[in-house]
Order: structure tokens, then sequence, then C-alpha cells
């Protein structure tokens, strides 16, 4: 049996917006908002938070505190391959579903597709891509921890090994990649939290949204953007900052 571990990768240290991970959305971290929206994917078994070493991330592992299911690994901040073959180790995960720090309106029901697409192909990974149609910000990854282990022992290359991606895509018939899209395009409905606009946008948008479903994903964006376009207009300015 196919063992599938969920592995959140985050840290405090970005440049662009300090301490993303755990800026308040509707009155909660950042980061509680993803480990709710990782506890409804389906067909995953553990659930494990990724972070660097260093006490500048200690609250990263602290806002998990109060969420026994999801563990936490600590280890080197730019090697993303060490932090989920940690990850892998503790649960005995064959596939992780990967998810990020900056990704708080993560769509459960797109992982969970995802991951059953992927398993039932085959694909030593698969994601939505930049083109996919979904709006940015929703979408998870799949990776076959076979396929980790061996971008590990073939590359110290610190590019591909905080990146991964572009080592499988050198050798696409070695790992074979399965990419997900679909219509009409909603790229444009940006829900990536990246910087202070961002973060503006999307504390308005968990406002209108999280009271009435609070792990809200893809079709609810829709109907918004039909209501309220210019939240999703990057010219689009919000009167004022939300308190962090």
């Amino acid at each position: 049996m196919t063992k599938v571990t969920g592995v959140i990768q985050a840290r405090l240290t970005s440049i662009r917006l300090a301490r993303k991970a755990i800026l308040p959305l509707a009155g909660r971290p950042v980061m509680h908002h993803l480990f709710d929206r990782a506890l409804r994917i389906r067909g995953v078994d553990d659930l494990v938070l990724a972070i660097p070493t260093g006490e500048a991330n200690d609250p990263l592992e602290e806002a998990a505190a109060g969420y026994p299911k999801i563990n936490v690994v600590r280890g080197p901040d730019d090697d993303l391959v060490t932090r989920f073959l940690m990850a892998a180790d503790l649960t005995g995960a064959d596939v992780i579903v990967r998810m990020w720090g900056d990704c708080p309106v993560t769509d459960p029901d797109l992982a969970t597709g995802l991951l059953q697409a992927a398993l039932a192909t085959g694909a030593a990974w698969a994601h939505y891509p930049n083109d996919s149609g979904y709006p940015e910000g929703v979408e998870s990854h799949i990776l076959r921890v076979d396929a980790l282990r061996a971008l590990d022992a073939e590359t110290d290359d610190m590019y591909e090994r905080e990146n991964l991606m572009p080592f499988f895509l050198r050798q696409p018939e070695r790992f074979p990649i399965l990419e997900l899209r679909r219509q009409p395009d909603r790229t444009n409905l940006k829900c990536l939290l990246d910087t202070q606009h961002d973060y503006r946008r999307i504390t308005e948008i968990f406002d209108i949204l999280y009271p009435d479903n609070p792990t809200f994903g893809v079709a609810e964006l829709e109907g918004l953007a039909e209501r309220r376009p210019e939240l999703f207009d990057p010219t689009y300015r919000v009167s004022s900052a939300p308190a962090s």
C-alpha cells in the first residue's frame, strides 16, 4: 500500500514580506489556515511541517503545537530535498503532497484530484503548472519519494536542491511528469502571499469568504471575482493595511 505524506514547506525569513506565514488572516495565523486545508486532503496519511533550523523559525513550530496530527521536522534553509526526505523518513512515505506556507488558499479538492491522478498514472511528479488555468496560489505538487532520493544522491547543486523541478525537467524520460490544466483560464485570480499588496488583498478576500466557508476554494474565488473583480486587479489598492 502506498503511504502518502503531506509536507508543508515554510520559513519566516522572506525578504519581500517578513514573517508572512504567521501573519493574521480572519483572526488566525496564515499557517493555521493551511493546516486546516491540509487536513482535508483525502488520501493523505500523515502531515509534516518542514521548516529551517534556527530560532527565527521557532514561531512556525509553535504554530503547529495546537495540531497534534502535524509533525515537525527542521533542516537546512536552502536544501528542500533534505527537509522533504526527513519528513519522508519520519513517516515512511512513498509519495509526498507538497504545500507552501505562502499559499493560504491551497484547495484541498485540487490536491486530492492531483494526488489521485498521480497515483493512477505512476508519474514521478505532478503539478498544476503556471499556465494551468487555475488561480495562482491554490495549487499543490506531488513528488514520488524514490525520485527525491535520486535527486539527493545525484546532485549537490543547491539551486536544484532548493527548487527540485529543474532536476526532473532535465530528465523527462526518467521522471515522467503529469500536468493538469483547465478552462476557463482563471490564472489571474492570484492568491499567492508574496508581498504586502498581496496580503492586503488576501485579507479582504478572507474577510468576505471565510465566515461562510473557512476552506473556500476555486469555485468561491470565481464567484467572488464575478461580484468584486477589482479584488483581482493587480492595480487594486486596499485603503488600509491590515494589522500585523
